[in-house]
């Protein structure tokens, strides 16, 4: 049994076949163009392994083409391609030839300064924290001090010092009231007692003999001389010379020594008496050492007391003292951290408009990008007899999309009918 295939061959007026395939060509042209640029410019930012260098629009050249491959004419000859130093050189980096990339805004001001201000401001409220912590710390110490201080006022004063001055004066009163002993007389006899009473023995026995030389004198007067009266009146003035020295010298020796004992007692009186005023004075001034020791040690304690109240006084000072620097350091850190949200509530809405003004630019370098595509795609749908494909750019402020996704939703026909020119055979 034959089999009969039939093909059937429809064909548009020559003239649109003829316009069709001139746009086929634009777009190829337009694409590698898109691909040379694109590569152009990804090798410009290269370091060429062999050099050590950035590629130079000549080496980029020779990355780009390929040499030609056998004899011209001959079969299997591929010619030489690739783009020339020309085409190179008019490439320049502001060129667009791919779809711009999405950019992100950085920080803005305000946040970038509550970023340094978080990292300066943390553990700034440590120096208030150690120095209430140190405040405390020297009020523990003073504390301990007041209650040292405070520890020592409880002693009482101690009068055994007195009691024994009191004792001792007591003592030397008993020993006062003694009697008088004549035995020390002697001390205060006149030492030149002997020789006044020798000197009147002395002058007794001249006025005797004076008195004996006139008896004599008498005798031979009377021519009695060496007779019996004579001789009695010569016995009786021996007898009263010597009752006479015996008389002065026995006088002058009671007046002597009633003189000394006269000068002892009253030696003697006057000792007790200033003993006795001693004693008196001494039992005075312990009575008053005594009281003055009480009332300086009431006073010192007095004082110690105070001193205590004091050191308690400035321990709780200091306490509070090391408590309010201690909430400066919180109250910084809470007034550091409103004055972070401040700065990022207002560095957040000026890198949202940096943003927004990052993403309008962006759209309107796609759509700068993209219009000769929708231009070619216009123009395909118009040689292909089918309405024209709508087109809707949208734009938003964080980026979501691909570019190719982006580029997809943009209707760009151009692509279409490539491939629809590809499935003909056109190339």
């Amino acid at each position: 049994m034959a089999i009969q295939e039939t093909i059937q061959t429809t064909r548009q007026d020559p003239a649109i076949e003829a316009y069709r395939l001139g746009l086929l060509g634009d777009v190829q042209g337009y694409v590698r163009n898109q691909i040379l640029g694109q590569n152009v410019q990804r090798l410009r930012g290269r370091v060429n392994p062999a050099t050590g260098q950035n590629y130079t629009d000549q080496e980029i050249v020779a990355q780009l083409g390929t040499v030609a491959t056998g004899e011209e004419g001959e079969e299997g000859y591929v010619a030489a391609s690739g783009p020339t130093l020309e085409q190179v050189q008019g490439i320049s980096s502001e060129d667009m030839f791919s779809a711009p990339d999405y950019e992100v805004a950085g920080l803005s001001s305000g946040e970038q300064r509550a970023v340094d201000l978080a990292k300066s401001g943390i553990g700034s409220y440590q120096d208030y924290l150690d120095r209430g912590g140190a405040a405390l710390g020297t009020a523990t110490d003073t504390s301990a001090m007041g209650i040292g201080a405070l520890a020592g006022t409880g002693q009482q004063y101690d009068p055994s010092r007195t009691q024994g001055d009191i004792y001792g004066a007591m003592d030397s009163m008993r020993g006062t009231t003694g009697r008088f002993d004549p035995q020390g007389v002697g001390a205060f006899m006149n030492p030149y007692e002997d020789a006044a009473v020798q000197q009147a023995m002395r002058d007794v026995s001249q006025a005797g003999e004076e008195r004996r030389t006139g008896i004599g004198a008498a005798a031979t007067a009377a021519s009695a001389l060496g007779g019996s009266r004579q001789a009695v009146e010569n016995a009786k003035l021996s007898r009263d010379i010597l009752r006479e020295q015996g008389r002065v010298a026995s006088g002058m020796r009671q007046a002597g020594y009633e003189s000394a004992a006269a000068r002892a007692q009253d030696a003697f009186e006057r000792q007790q008496g200033r003993g006795q005023t001693a004693a008196s004075q001494l039992g005075s001034l312990g009575l008053s050492a005594g009281a003055f020791g009480s009332e300086s040690l009431e006073n010192a304690l007095r004082r110690q007391q105070q001193q205590a109240s004091t050191y308690g006084s400035l321990a709780s000072g200091l306490g509070q003292l090391g408590v309010q620097q201690g909430g400066l350091g919180e109250i910084q850190s809470g007034l550091t951290s409103q004055d972070l949200q401040n700065l990022m509530a207002t560095g957040g809405m000026q890198r949202g408009v940096n943003q927004a003004s990052l993403d309008a630019r962006r759209l309107s370098d796609l759509q700068a990008y993209t219009q000769p595509m929708q231009q070619y795609g216009f123009l395909s749908d118009i040689y292909s007899g089918v309405p024209t494909g709508s087109s809707v750019l949208t734009a938003a402020s964080a980026p979501q999309v691909s570019p190719f996704q982006t580029a997809a939703g943009l209707g760009i026909a151009g692509l279409g009918a490539a491939s629809g020119a590809q499935r003909a055979g056109l190339f």
